[in-house]
Formats: C-alpha cells, sequence, structure tokens
C-alpha cells in the first residue's frame, strides 16, 4: 500500500511538473508582445504570429483560412459559431492599466482575449473576460465586454508574420493595428490621461512623496501646463512652503505666485512675488520679469528690473534683465545699451552668443521678446 501511495504521488508531482514547462510555440507561431503607454496607462497585447506561409491570398474570406463572420468551431456548440481568434495557439491578450474608450466606446481596466469576426467591408472587435482559453474553440458570448466594428485596410506590400503595432501614437489616444498578409485592421484607443494622472498624484501626495516640496512643485507644474485643476494645485502649492517638510524658498514661493496669476489673482500674486524677491538672485529677478512680459505687463517688468539693478549694481543679470525690458517698451536706445554692458560680462560663449543675436535684433528695431 504505501508503494502504492509512493507510486501516485510520483504521477502526481511528474504531471504538475510537465503543466509548468515552458515549451516553444508549435506550428512555427512564435509569442510576441508588444507594450506602450498613452499618459501613464499601460496597453499590452500578448499573442502569438501565425505565417502567411504561401498563402497569399488564401488567408481572408469565406473558402480561405479566416472565414468571414462566427465560422470557427466552437468545442461548446460543436458548431462553427465562433470568431476568428485574432492570432494562434492560445488567446491574444490585450491589456489596459486603466479604464479606456475603444472606438468612442467604455472599456474597464482589465485583461480581455481579443477575438474578431472578419467581413469583406467589416471587422468586428470583440473583448472578452475569458483569457485563458486556446483560440477562439471556447468562445462564449455571453463573457464579451465590448464589441465595436471597424473598418479594414487592404495592404500594398504582404506582411508575412501576423503582428500588431501602434500606428499612430498622440497625447491622449493611440491606434493600435493588427496586420497580416495584405489586410490591417485599425481600432483606436483613448485614454481619459488627465483625471488618471490627477488620480495617481493625490494618491502619491497622500503618501510619503507628499512631503518632499520638489514633488509637491511637479505635481502643481502638471496643472499649471494643462490649465486644469488649478484650485487643488493652490492647495498643493501653499503646502509646500508650509506642509510638513515645506520650505520658503524663491522657488517655492514663485510657484504659489503662478497658482494666483493662473486663476487670475493677480494682487495675491504680485504680494506673493514680493515676498520671493526678497531672497532672489539677480537672475531669478530677470527670469520673472521676462514671464511678466510674456503676460503683457511690460510695466510691472521694468520695475522689477529696475529693482534688480538697485539690489545688485552692474552685472550681468541685471543688464539682460534690462535689455529685455526696455526692448518690451520699444526704447531699443536704451536696450542697446544694456545689451553692450551685458555682452562684456557674459559668463560664458552660450550667453555671449545669445546676448549677441539680441543685439542685431535691436539694431534692425526689433522686440526681442517677440
Amino acid at each position: 500500500m504505501k508503494k502504492l501511495h509512493l507510486l501516485i504521488a510520483i504521477i502526481f508531482i511528474a504531471a504538475h511538473s510537465f503543466a509548468q514547462l515552458d515549451m516553444p510555440p508549435g506550428a512555427n507561431n512564435p509569442r510576441a508582445t508588444i507594450s506602450e503607454e498613452v499618459g501613464i496607462t499601460s496597453i499590452t497585447i500578448k499573442y502569438s504570429r501565425p505565417d502567411v506561409n504561401k498563402r497569399e491570398g488564401k488567408i481572408w474570406g469565406d473558402g480561405n483560412l479566416v472565414t468571414n463572420g462566427f465560422t470557427t468551431p466552437s468545442f461548446i456548440t460543436n458548431k462553427n459559431t465562433s470568431p476568428w481568434r485574432a492570432g494562434a495557439n492560445e488567446n491574444t491578450v490585450i491589456t489596459f492599466e486603466h479604464d479606456v474608450k475603444i472606438e468612442g466606446q467604455q472599456l474597464k481596466a482589465g485583461t480581455y482575449s481579443l477575438h474578431m469576426a472578419m467581413g469583406a467591408d467589416n471587422a468586428t472587435l470583440i473583448f472578452n473576460t475569458q483569457t485563458e482559453a486556446w483560440g477562439s474553440f471556447y468562445y462564449e458570448e455571453k463573457y464579451d465586454a465590448l464589441r465595436v466594428n471597424v473598418k479594414p485596410v487592404a495592404l500594398d506590400k504582404s506582411v508575412e508574420y501576423l503582428k500588431y503595432e501602434f500606428i499612430e501614437h498622440k497625447e491622449k489616444y493611440c491606434v493600435i493595428s493588427m496586420q497580416w498578409e495584405k489586410l490591417l485592421v485599425p481600432f483606436k484607443v483613448e485614454v481619459d490621461v488627465d483625471n488618471i494622472v490627477l488620480a495617481k498624484l493625490r494618491d502619491e501626495l497622500t503618501s510619503r512623496k507628499g512631503f518632499t516640496p520638489a514633488l509637491i512643485l511637479s505635481a502643481t507644474q502638471y496643472c499649471f501646463t494643462k490649465n486644469i485643476n488649478l484650485e487643488e494645485a493652490l492647495v498643493w502649492s501653499k503646502k509646500a512652503i508650509d506642509g510638513i517638510g515645506g520650505q520658503k524658498t524663491f522657488i517655492t514661493l514663485r510657484n504659489l505666485a503662478t497658482a494666483y496669476e493662473k486663476l487670475n489673482r493677480l494682487p495675491e500674486a504680485d504680494s506673493t512675488m514680493n515676498e520671493a524677491l526678497l531672497i532672489a538672485t539677480a537672475n531669478q529677478y530677470t527670469a520673472y520679469g521676462r514671464q511678466l512680459i510674456t503676460q503683457k505687463r511690460a510695466d510691472k517688468a521694468m520695475e522689477i528690473f529696475l529693482a534688480s539693478k538697485k539690489r545688485y549694481g552692474d552685472m550681468f543679470g541685471v543688464n539682460n534683465g534690462l535689455m529685455s525690458g526696455y526692448s518690451a517698451k520699444a526704447d531699443f536706445k536704451n536696450a542697446l545699451k544694456h545689451a553692450e554692458k551685458a555682452m562684456a560680462q557674459a559668463p560664458s560663449d552660450a550667453a555671449k552668443k545669445q546676448v549677441e543675436g539680441n543685439i542685431v535684433k535691436l539694431k534692425e528695431g526689433k522686440d526681442i521678446n517677440q
């Protein structure tokens, strides 16, 4: 009896071991994985790649390898009621890290098997929650999460091995295509990038990262650049100064002033900058003054440049700023005077070259701030 138990145990262990073997794919269908991110949302496709293998013209359509519609044999119904597996061997699987839209329709974050019901002028893409099956032979419609219709595109050049590819990539969407033989099937994936990023930032700023001013400023800068979530960005800007681990520096105060500017609260922005300028370098005076010029506040910019001169005297950072200030007010004579001083004081070849270019423009009567 003990020998019998031992034999059973050995068989069980052996069977379990075989289940874990990583063997090459059969029928010369290599496995592939592609992945890209839209914003911070990862999109990954895992699939196997059948080849054309001298079957060009015999891949698509009724009577060929991939017949139209739901015509693949089903191991459940014993009828030809399944779609094409959109690859080879096991399920073609696609994973979305966050919720997305496929061809304008919502699909929850998760992993799905991808199937296709092909047609001459239309392809139905099916995202199904069963992901561990072999091909589409065990496909069941009741597990569909989404179906969308897309238009296949004819290709001039044959693609020997089936492939998926990100053929277009924009800030908030991408276009993925399946390509095989002389056919391309594209579908658009849209991502709510801003709200996904904001949700991630909120989570991170409640962690230990929220005690680091530089990371808080990065979160606010995202909001400023996108011109979104400005009220919360103001709260974060204050936290970078007054919160645990906060620091009152020119950079954090300038960031707070920017938050006020974005909300069109200019008196508070100017008051914050008056405090920041008490600890500003000459170059920081100049950078702030130039930002005021871009805001069409040339008079306020001149106040800043003159305050820098009063504090730091005759030096490159000061003259560099006054050059911009006088130019913004179309006083090219005084702008040239300070440009020539800045040229003589330039701390590097790069700075000197930049001032040289500005001098050329000023002599032509052109505003260097344009």
